[in-house]
């Protein structure tokens, strides 16, 4: 069994001793097959339970007719990684897993006593993220007005400008389109028919709100360093933003034991360079969000933009041979480091490393595994089994399972053992399924959750500034 308590630097130290050429990642979005449905994978691993079993003997594998050969291979793989020194892959056997205890204090941590809906709101859209949109807009204006004439009749001639006041209004408003829907962004103000909103123009006249988000900024366009020289930000528009919002969604909340690591794609179909396109998404085209969510409430603790594949990401203390997914997972994950975190990630982020390297620091992790993963076991990846079948392996804390659902299921975990549990189906006798997979799908929803309750009320609006889109997106995940 590996020691578990070991700084940043003695972890990565630790997994770079080992041989290299066991450990990779997938840096690529992972394409079911064509016959299985986008959401296959969660149906396969779903499902209540009421009984849970653990294996006392090594699992049994199924005999099919090319089986034999692969068995032999297998054992091979383990002679040879016994002969080098490494730790061998072998039946699971008895083996219970080292569970740290969960140490950190999950919950609220500032004091919340006779607090209003809008005192929470302002918990993390703070006065001082109010005064900076106040400075940079007015500074926008000034700069935009001084530097491009005005037509003789331009709205632009009206401007004044804003204080926090009024911003409080004009977020107000934008939050309020995502209650209200209406045809344009001029009907929010339309008072000719029976369905007109009094509220907005009683709240702000519509050329003011029109101007407000004409100038709506984040940042200084002063101080950007310009493309292709060191130090450009792809994000410099929105940085104290990001920035601000990151550090108060870490300081205001906890999370309980359980979290997970997922995409998200906020909706945008404009020229930008790190716009992704993902199939398996609602909005497919848009820009992606790397969110550390809490699986029960989908409470976003910690989050990532993506800013394209040449972006550079080196979050301290990363072990050197992580790969971009890893060191993702790593950025969003070491404020919660050595607590006793449980962590559900999908087949893009899970690898060997980065298993082991988080089980150094007290943090266990579980997540659906590519099977061409580098270190898996040969007879793991190959092996065939038919529905419900169950064939698993383990390696010091690393156990590992494939499970034929309706199709095959790879795992990799550092939390469960081979136990089983037995999933109740309507109109058809229970069937067992190993605990690990049906603890992946109750808890790796939260970002899923997350994105669900925004797109009830989305406030965010077609427009070719995708700064703004994005600016309102973190407002709405604040809210």
């Amino acid at each position: 069994m590996a020691k578990r308590f070991y700084s940043a630097e003695e972890a990565a130290a630790l997994c770079m001793a080992s041989s290299s050429e066991e450990f990779s990642d997938s840096d690529s979005e992972y394409v079911p097959p064509a016959s299985d449905s986008d959401s296959s994978t969660d149906e396969s691993l779903g499902g209540s339970s009421s009984t849970v079993t653990a294996l006392e003997e090594p699992m049994e594998l199924e005999q099919d007719v090319d089986d034999q050969g692969v068995e032999d291979e297998g054992e091979g793989d383990r002679a040879d990684a016994a002969a080098g020194g490494e730790p061998a892959w072998g039946p699971p056997g008895n083996f219970h897993p080292e569970i740290p205890p969960f140490t950190a204090v999950s919950g609220v941590k500032v004091d919340t006593r006779n607090f209003e809906p809008i005192d929470y709101f302002q918990l993390f859209l703070t006065e001082a993220i109010l005064q900076d949109m106040v400075l940079y807009k007015n500074l926008y204006a000034e700069q935009h007005l001084a530097q491009n004439p005005l037509p003789r009749y331009a709205r632009a001639h009206a401007w004044q400008p804003t204080d926090v006041n009024e911003i409080k209004r004009f977020v107000g408003l934008t939050l309020a389109m995502g209650l209200v829907k209406a045809n344009s962004l001029e009907s929010y103000w339309d008072t000719s028919t029976m369905l007109s909103i009094t509220v907005f123009s009683a709240t702000m006249p519509r050329n003011r709100y029109q101007l407000l988000l004409r100038f709506l900024h984040f940042n200084n366009n002063a101080t950007a360093v310009p493309p292709n020289e060191p130090g450009h930000d792809r994000l410099h528009k929105l940085r104290p933003l990001i920035d601000s919002l990151s550090q108060r969604f870490g300081e205001v909340y906890t999370p309980s034991k359980n979290i997970c690591i997922d995409e998200s794609l906020l909706l945008f179909k404009g020229r930008i360079k790190f716009r992704q396109y993902i199939p398996s998404k609602h909005a497919r085209y848009g820009i992606k969000f790397y969110k550390l969510c809490e699986s029960s409430s989908g409470y976003t603790s910690y989050f990532l933009i993506y800013e394209g594949k040449d972006s550079q990401l080196d979050p301290p203390g990363c072990p050197l041979d992580l790969t971009v997914s890893g060191k993702i997972v790593w950025e969003l994950i070491t404020p919660l480091l050595g607590r006793g975190f449980h962590l559900y990630v999908d087949n893009f982020y899970t690898s060997i490393l980065l298993f082991r390297t988080l089980y150094c620091l007290d943090t266990l992790a579980c997540g659906t595994v590519n099977r061409n993963q580098k270190g898996l076991p040969r007879d793991l990846i190959t092996k065939k089994l038919s529905r419900g079948g169950i064939y698993a392996l383990r390696n010091d804390e690393l156990f590992a399972i494939q499970y034929h659902d309706t199709r095959n299921v790879s795992m990799l975990t550092t939390i469960h053992d081979a136990s089983l549990i037995a999933e109740q189906r309507v109109g058809r006798p229970p069937e067992n399924k190993p605990l690990c997979c049906n603890e992946y799908s109750k808890n790796m929803g939260g970002v899923d959750r997350t994105d669900q309750v925004q797109h009830y009320y989305n406030a965010t609006r077609k427009t070719r500034a995708w700064y703004k889109k994005v600016g309102i997106y973190l407002i709405q995940v604040a809210l």
